[in-house]
């Protein structure tokens, strides 16, 4: 069974968006030294602190969904986040205990804790190296070197329709 899906148009703020860090290495304090540091395990979710400010109409579709489609956050379910990719569908866990609502005016402001594991286990190590190293020829005019290879695998060579 599929996890269920954050309601539409209910998206994070950008202002009180926030990543944690992803975990698993480890450090050992050596005197007189730098500490010895090495990596415990690979992968694992990181903790995105996100907030939403609902109408009273969506605050109340969300209360129908927090309490009785994830069970006050005990099952999954799916939500966009950016975990460094850009917006992405990313299956979460809300931490316990971290769920609040605070009512401003005629608005709810909601902020939970979820973890979820980050879209960058998506890529291998080959293509890591390789976004590095076109980041490395192109700089910060990366985004316009991709959209024109897409362009040119995408369209211009099918101009001839082989």
């Amino acid at each position: 069974m599929p996890n269920p899906v954050i309601p539409n148009g209910f998206k994070p703020l950008i202002r009180a968006y926030s990543i944690g860090a992803p975990g698993g290495v480890k450090a050992t304090e050596v005197a007189g030294g730098s500490p010895r540091v090495a990596l415990d395990y690979d992968r694992g979710p990181q903790q995105f602190q996100v907030s939403m400010v609902l109408t009273p109409d969506a605050f109340s579709v969300w209360t129908a969904w927090f309490f009785h489609l994830i069970k006050k956050g005990a099952y999954p379910f799916d939500m966009e986040l950016d975990s460094g990719f850009g917006c992405q569908v990313h299956s979460c866990r809300m931490v316990p205990g971290s769920y609040q609502a605070q009512r401003a005016d005629q608005h709810t402001q909601i902020s939970f804790i979820v973890w979820a594991e980050s879209r960058v286990y998506d890529l291998t190590p080959a293509d890591a190296q390789n976004l590095v190293d076109i980041w490395n020829g192109a700089g910060p005019d990366i985004s316009g070197l991709l959209d024109r290879i897409e362009q040119f695998a995408n369209v211009d060579t099918t101009v001839l329709d082989f």
